[in-house]
């Protein structure tokens, strides 16, 4: 079974799978926290009492920031160089470096002394991350419309169509045929 496929071409349909689920996962719990973070903290005797859920939260969502670095980067591997078409460089880089932008603001969180410059790098660390969205989709978007629109002009259609080009390479046009 080749899982990761390629290099160069998409990866299979279960890598991203696992890759958009991982990061869907990541994402909703780094939004969790924020709700509860600030929305369900409340004010007590001896300064701002937190919600019991945000200790579980942020873990889960530290434990799945390591695997959405490590798929990302197995990712960025088999996609980004190879798959840097025209049509699809500048959202994949937008993204790239939303991506870079969000990681090192995470990771500045830890590494920072100054409580200014680690107040700064969490909320740059939260707009970015729930912002993230409006990137993936557009690049998501972007490149299912232009993988789409190839299909479609090399006569390929449905979910089967890389492997049924790995056993049938694609037909020159018909009139460079005659």
């Amino acid at each position: 079974m080749d899982l990761a496929g390629v290099y160069g071409t998409r990866l299979s349909q279960r890598i991203s799978a696992a890759l958009l689920v991982t990061l869907s996962a990541l994402w909703l719990s780094g939004v969790s926290w924020l709700l509860v973070h600030y929305l369900l903290a409340r004010p007590g005797e001896f300064g701002v009492v937190r919600h019991p859920l945000e200790t579980p939260l942020l873990t889960i969502h530290g434990v799945l920031a390591l695997l959405g670095l490590f798929m990302l980067g197995w990712f960025a591997g088999r996609h980004a160089g190879a798959a840097a078409g025209l049509r699809r460089r500048a959202s994949g880089w937008w993204l790239t470096l939303w991506l870079a932008a969000l990681v090192i603001a995470g990771g500045a969180q830890f590494f920072l002394a100054s409580d200014t410059w680690q107040a700064r790098a969490t909320l740059l660390h939260e707009i970015l991350g729930a912002s993230l969205i409006l990137p993936v989709l557009a690049h998501g978007w972007r490149f299912s419309a232009a993988a789409r629109e190839r299909d479609r002009a090399r006569g390929f259609h449905g979910p089967r169509s890389m492997r049924h080009r790995r056993r049938h390479p694609p037909q020159p046009p018909r009139s460079a045929r005659s």
